[in-house]
């Protein structure tokens, strides 16, 4: 008999369905290209988070992790000290969450609370504002457009440099004109721009804190520095979530911050995602690294451990503690499931598919990697498992996740050249000489095999 479907600790609730369709060319809510390797033989449920169809992989929140089928299940901290969507652009890949106060749905640069998130903006809208008339276009105009064309005049998507209110109460360069002002968290000295505290501008702190030379300010604030005031390069933004509005074309700053996971200073975008929320930029983003260094980790050597500026798509470039130029590790679109018969794992999407009725299911005996079906199915012996897999076969070529170049080839298996047991002579044939019986419902799963070592290991022959 079937062992029974899997027990519900999983969220009561989940996300919304994932697209059933590649990317379109919308440049609104999805890249103009798609990798050609395609996601054909992959699962989209992704638990608490969304599947990303240029990797076919999913991506999870901040505090989730990916579980043993590669599905966001797993509560954990270690994403806590990351951004998973490290440089992503707000509208466009970076994910949507319902906002209650506004009453539609955001899509924002740093989310380090949001356990709801969707792929696109319709999504949200359908799941937490299905009575809203209102809702998709209001969630569409609260994100800057993309890809920016915002620096061409006559167009109907021109912005200027100077944006009437700040787009956040921390502040926004676009709404400021440059001056000189102290960075009281950050350098600890007088610097020069358009990036400072929005209530800086305001009456009864302007004259005190913003000037028209830096003398003026060094005198006033750090009279201590003497030829060291003023700072020869410029502050950290002190809301990193309004760079996409003046960013062109991609959204955020690299920065150096502490990596208190390997006691020295990174540096990209890929800083912990409430480092750049709520006026934490000023306190751990910093636009040079010995500065990071200092203030954190100031007697370790290797430190910053990495310089090398962070571009591309979030997903091409975010790995933990791996140079912004070397390329992340292949991952291959491998599928593996229990054969209880040979006490084993096998290789391949030739599973019974009584095993894929239900999404619950597929989670129970659907893996992406073989550890985690060896230590759901046969715990007593995990490394045994691991030592020996039992190669099965697949309805399209697996191919590497994030290498482009590989095509999905289809694999038709005739019937007649599958593998089978020889009672009588305690071997495994594919002689084309398959026994009647053994074609009949309720033996063909349990009497042909794709590949040979599927049959050895159930039967014990070879």
């Amino acid at each position: 008999s079937q062992p029974s479907s899997i027990p519900s600790e999983q969220p009561s609730s989940q996300p919304s369905s994932q697209p059933s369709t590649q990317p379109s060319s919308q440049p609104s809510e999805s890249p103009s290209a798609n990798p050609s390797q395609g996601c054909e033989n992959i699962r989209t449920d992704c638990g608490w988070g969304i599947f990303n169809p240029w990797t076919c992989a999913c991506d999870c929140p901040v505090g989730i992790c990916l579980d043993a089928n590669e599905q966001c299940y797993d509560p954990c901290i270690e994403t806590i000290q990351t951004n998973p969507w490290a440089g992503c652009s707000p509208g466009w890949d970076c994910p949507w969450f319902p906002d209650g106060d506004s009453g539609h749905c955001r899509s924002e640069l740093h989310q380090p609370n949001n356990f709801e998130i969707y792929r696109t903006s319709k999504e949200c809208c359908d799941a937490h504002f299905s009575g809203s008339s209102t809702c998709l276009s209001e969630s569409k105009a609260s994100h800057d457009p993309f890809p920016f064309p915002n620096h061409f005049p006559d167009t109907p998507e021109f912005r200027g440099y100077s944006e009437p209110v700040a787009v956040d109460i921390w502040g926004t360069e676009a709404s400021h004109n440059q001056r000189w002002f102290p960075d009281l968290l950050g350098k600890l000295n007088c610097v020069f721009g358009s990036n400072y505290e929005h209530w800086m501008s305001e009456d009864g702190f302007r004259q005190e804190y913003l000037s028209g030379t830096f003398e003026d300010c060094c005198e006033r604030w750090f009279p201590q520095l003497g030829t060291d005031c003023p700072a020869g390069t410029r502050a950290a933004n002190p809301e990193a979530e309004d760079e996409p509005w003046m960013a062109s074309p991609y959204s955020a700053q690299n920065y150096y911050f502490p990596d208190f996971g390997v006691d020295s200073c990174g540096f990209g975008r890929d800083y912990p995602a409430y480092m750049g929320i709520n006026g934490y930029e000023k306190s751990y983003l910093f636009t040079v690294g010995s500065e990071c260094c200092d203030r954190f980790f100031p007697d370790e050597g290797n430190c910053p451990f990495e310089n090398t500026v962070q571009l591309d798509y979030f997903w091409t470039t975010y790995e933990d503690n791996i140079d912004n130029l070397v390329d992340m590790p292949i991952r291959f679109n491998h599928t593996f499931y229990p054969d209880l018969n040979a006490n084993n794992c096998v290789n391949g999407t030739d599973n019974p598919k009584w095993m894929e009725q239900d999404d619950e299911f597929k989670r129970m005996y659907l893996f992406k990697n073989h550890a985690g079906c060896c230590t759901r199915w046969f715990p007593s012996d995990v490394d045994g498992c691991l030592n020996n897999v039992v190669q099965g076969v697949y309805s399209l070529e697996p191919c590497p996740l994030n290498r482009p170049e590989c095509h999905n080839v289809p694999i038709i298996t005739n019937v007649w050249t599958m593998w089978y047991p020889d009672i009588d002579g305690y071997r495994c044939k594919n002689d084309g000489q398959i026994p009647d019986w053994m074609l009949l419902d309720g033996y063909v799963d349990l009497y042909l095999f794709n590949t040979e070592p599927q049959c050895c290991a159930a039967f014990g022959y070879c």
